[in-house]
């Protein structure tokens, strides 16, 4: 085929050159229409909305619509403006966007537009190439194109591929109110640029638009025929979006099977985590997030880099704060008055201690424990069942010396703790504080609303909660993979299941918060543990700068793509089965190994995990029943069952038991199909 400067050298009357822009210098990977589907989706990210992507799209397309008839236009000649303004007006009738100014929509809208754009586009560098030569040969160059979109966005599509400088200037239907496939838009073009049609020739890939109509104007034509784009723009109206969206993960997911770093396929959850999280802190206007230690100091990582890659106004990002606590420095700065303190906490999680054990998160100095141990008269090292309403405990609460000392403590941590929240400079009294960490309860979260007195707002926002605390209005918190609340699904206990690796995965290079100390002293003092210290080095910061990586491409790979939640839990859920029951004897000896690094800080101070099947705490026929009937609510366990017996040596015992997985799935779908009134 002869090429663009040939057919233009070989008529020597041409001096001015008109362009098409879409399917003949940029092209989609996916199809036109498509592209308003991406736009839905970040408009429901970015401003929050409670709407699905299906109808955010229709509402577009029917604004478009219903303009086009009352103006008596085609869709590429209605403004851009107005077409934002009937979207705005529809879906605050419909109350979809009541505390959302149309200042803020439109920009949201036009950024929406632009990165939904440039997610799907390539240039045909043959043509670009082209007209670069013929700009340095001294031709002038003008864009023409039929599209919806404003000049300014043009402008900056341009300048994204690097192409700013290639025309002299642009003339864009939407902005004009004329077009190509009208043709009237040639003579304003022409008028505009003070050229003559028959030394101007129109280069494009529309027969009408671009050829007939041009030639219908005066101008010469070059008519680029783009069959392979248009074929794969039609067959791109043909596909299943979920099938793309499982693809897409699946890729992920074997990637990061395949690589060296165990477990790294978990980067797919937190990636959800913090998309969801960045909607939840969009939709409901939050200011500031504050990453709780440790798990929180890796999911801030990844929070900061979705937002600045996804994020549309800088002006209007969240403001992220690491903020070190851990159970038992919250526990410390909530305590109240000695006669008043039921301790609940530990009586609930952890009350099988010795004294000594008890004693050991206030820190006291050795001369005041002594004065403590004298007064109570038990065995310090002795192990106690139900330890806070023991008759130690009892003589503990009248002990002088630990009455005195506990006292002192408490308030010297309050004074302190109150100096660290205030270092973060934020109006947390009358903006609440917004918490974040990989979840289970929210033990943090109560400890610091106990420690606010119960005034200010405490909200958290959790990878995942397992258990049910006595929520109030000030202290709501949230799930964002699985949770309790409002209710357990099957999704749930798939995915609460295994929370070590969780824990594991998300750990963080320094200490824990023990107690709190001046601001010339760091504001906070740790402990880390020698042996967690060394998993963390050896095997879980390797693993932690690989998924960083794979969570970039991930992101670039999600892009151009439209998904659901459903979609999404529905693949997380799946791989949570697999990767818990399906677990490979490299991946179980990794699990012994990290499990090591396991360190405990309240209670017994244990470091290490051991699985005590005693613990179960249900009768064999009991367990039996529940897995017959619903497995999934035993899943905790049965993640249990492979590493118990590779720690006894028995890995072998287990190969058969990749056939729970089957079941699990054979169970789902049978209640599925057979009893949708879901009362089983």
């Amino acid at each position: 085929m002869e090429s663009i400067i040939k057919k233009i050298e070989n008529s020597t009357d041409i001096k001015v050159i008109f362009c098409d822009l879409f399917d003949t210098i940029i092209h989609r990977k996916v199809h036109p229409n498509y592209v308003f589907r991406i736009w839905a989706k970040l408009m429901i990210r970015e401003l929050g909305l409670s709407i699905n992507v299906d109808e955010l799209y229709q509402i577009r397309a029917s604004s478009s619509q219903y303009l086009c008839s009352k103006e008596n236009l085609l869709n590429t000649e209605i403004s851009n403006e107005l077409v934002i303004n009937e979207v705005y007006k529809r879906l605050n009738n419909s109350e979809l966007i009541l505390k959302i100014s149309y200042d803020l929509f439109k920009s949201t809208y036009i950024e929406a537009d632009y990165k939904s754009e440039i997610s799907t586009q390539f240039l045909n560098k043959k043509i670009v190439d082209e007209l670069t030569k013929l700009r340095k040969m001294g031709y002038n160059q003008y864009l023409i194109t039929d599209i919806h979109h404003s000049e300014s966005l043009i402008q900056r599509i341009l300048s994204f591929h690097g192409l700013n400088k290639l025309f002299d200037g642009i003339y864009v239907s939407s902005a004009l109110g004329k077009s190509k496939q009208r043709g009237d838009i040639y003579e304003l073009a022409l008028k505009g640029t003070d050229s003559d049609p028959g030394e101007t020739v129109m280069i494009g890939d529309n027969k009408h638009s671009d050829l007939f109509k041009a030639q219908k104007s005066g101008l010469h034509t070059i008519y680029q025929r783009q069959l392979k784009h248009k074929i794969r723009n039609k067959l791109n109206l043909f596909g299943n979006e979920k099938k793309a969206f499982n693809t897409i993960c699946k890729n992920k997911e074997l990637k990061c099977r395949k690589s060296e770093h165990l477990f790294s396929e978990y980067i797919i959850y937190f990636y959800f985590f913090v998309e969801r999280l960045y909607t939840e802190v969009k939709k409901k206007g939050i200011k500031n997030l504050f990453f709780l230690a440790r798990e929180g100091l890796y999911l801030k990582k990844l929070f900061d880099y979705y937002q600045e890659v996804n994020g549309f106004d800088k002006t209007n990002f969240v403001s992220t704060h690491y903020f070190k606590a851990s159970r038992q420095s919250a526990l410390l700065v909530s305590l109240k008055p000695l006669y008043e303190e039921p301790f609940e906490y530990i009586k609930n999680k952890y009350d099988e201690m010795s004294l000594i054990q008890f004693l050991e998160p206030f820190r006291f100095s050795e001369e005041v424990t002594k004065k403590i141990l004298d007064e109570v008269p038990y065995d310090a090292e002795e192990v106690i069942t139900e330890f806070v309403s023991s008759e130690v405990m009892a003589n503990l609460r009248s002990s002088k010396h630990f009455i005195e000392h506990y006292d002192l403590k408490r308030l010297r941590q309050k004074q302190l703790f109150k100096e660290y929240l205030d270092s973060f400079d934020v109006d947390y009294p009358n903006e609440g504080i917004n918490l974040v960490d990989v979840g289970w309860g929210g033990t943090m979260q109560e400890g610091i609303y106990n420690f606010l007195q119960c005034e200010v707002s405490v909200q958290g926002y959790y990878l995942g909660l397992k258990e049910i605390y006595n929520i109030e209005e000030k202290t709501k918190r949230f799930g964002m993979n699985f949770s309790v609340y409002p209710s357990r699904g099957f999704s749930d206990y798939i995915l609460a299941a295994n929370g070590q690796l969780y824990e594991q995965l998300l750990a963080a290079h320094h200490g824990s918060a023990v107690f709190y100390v001046s601001r010339n002293e760091g504001f906070v003092h740790e402990y880390h543990e020698e042996k967690e210290k060394t998993v963390f080095e050896n095997f879980i910061a390797p693993i932690q700068d690989f998924m960083f990586a794979e969570f970039k491409s991930f992101n670039e790979n999600l892009e151009p793509s439209v998904y659901s939640q459903d979609m999404i839990q529905s693949y997380i859920t799946d791989m949570a089965l697999r990767l818990g029951i399906l677990t490979t004897r490299r991946k179980l000896k990794f699990i012994h190994l990290i499990s090591q690094g396991f360190y405990q800080n309240v209670g017994n101070n244990k470091v290490g995990l051991a699985y005590d099947p005693n613990a179960i705490g249900i009768s064999k026929k009991k367990l039996l029943k529940l897995f017959l009937w619903s497995p999934e609510k035993i899943f905790r366990y049965l993640v249990k069952v492979k590493p118990l017996l590779y720690a006894k040596g028995k890995y072998w015992l287990g190969i058969p038991f990749g056939l729970v997985y089957y079941y699990i799935r054979l169970n789902r779908y049978v209640k599925s199909r057979f009893f949708k009134k879901q009362l089983i």
